[in-house]
């Protein structure tokens, strides 16, 4: 039996198609393969994963908003808020105040049981910190002719505002000062209360002043305030009761110039 030649050659060509056929077969299954996705079947890829992972959120949220509430907002709340209902600064300016023309003495009053002479040298008297209403006591020193008097003693004590004189060695709601070239002394200290007199009745709200010279008490008198419902004014001396004026909440400013009477 002979073969076809020819044969061989159809084979070859049947194999040659065969393997055709496979690599394009391979070829479309890798074009239409799907992308791979991450744990929360995202797909993945550099469009996604960077603009939505980095710049959107962590970006443009994270920085600009963040930065926009931290930054703004902190800032105006805590500084200009803050700037504006902070409370003003008190000082004491009555010695700057021009010199009268004309001087009468001061009138006096008791000096109660409760002086002491040895008052520490200070301007805030509420050294406890207890809570209260508090006066800037504005005070000037003048002798007859309406000249400054530097250099004397001036002692404040008065009740706190539970109605009581601390006698402790905190000396709260007591001091002194010493009248600077203009004549000039201030206390910052909390408004003292009328308290019972112990006999049924109320005393009037007052502070209580020594003057000293030299070691020489010149002048022994108290200090009344006008909104006092407490005040009697028919039996006080006019010159003995003074106005509070408002500096802000919860703090006035009560304006004092002691005249010493010739020696």
């Amino acid at each position: 039996m002979s073969m076809d030649p020819s044969a061989p050659r159809r084979r070859d060509l049947l194999a040659q198609s065969l393997a055709l056929a496979v690599l394009v077969a391979c070829a479309g299954e890798s074009k239409d393969a799907p992308l791979p996705t991450d744990d929360t079947g995202t797909t993945g890829g550099d469009d996604d994963s960077g603009e939505t992972g980095v710049d959107d959120t962590e970006g443009e949220t994270g920085g600009e908003t963040g930065g926009e509430t931290g930054t703004e907002t902190g800032g105006e709340t805590g500084g200009e808020t803050g700037g504006e209902t902070a409370e003003p600064e008190a000082t004491c300016e009555g010695a700057g105040e021009p010199l009268p023309s004309t001087c009468a003495a001061t009138s006096g009053d008791g000096e109660g049981p409760y002086y002491r002479t040895d008052y520490p040298e200070r301007v805030n008297l509420n050294v406890l910190g207890e809570e209260g209403d508090e006066i800037l006591v504005d005070g000037r020193l003048l002798d007859e002719r309406c000249q400054p008097v530097a250099g004397a003693t001036v002692d404040l004590w008065h009740a706190t505002p539970k109605g009581i004189y601390d006698m402790s060695g905190d000396f709260h709601c007591s001091g002194r000062a010493i009248t600077d070239g203009q004549g000039g002394f201030c206390f910052r200290t909390l408004r003292p209360p009328p308290y019972t007199d112990g006999m049924g009745g109320f005393l009037a709200a007052h502070l209580h002043w020594n003057v000293l010279i030299g070691g020489e008490k010149r002048l022994t008198t108290q200090t009344y305030f006008s909104d006092d419902p407490k005040l009697d004014a028919t039996t006080k001396p006019a010159d003995l009761v003074a106005t509070v004026e408002p500096i802000s909440t919860g703090l006035g400013r009560v304006r004092l110039e002691f005249v010493l009477r010739p020696r």
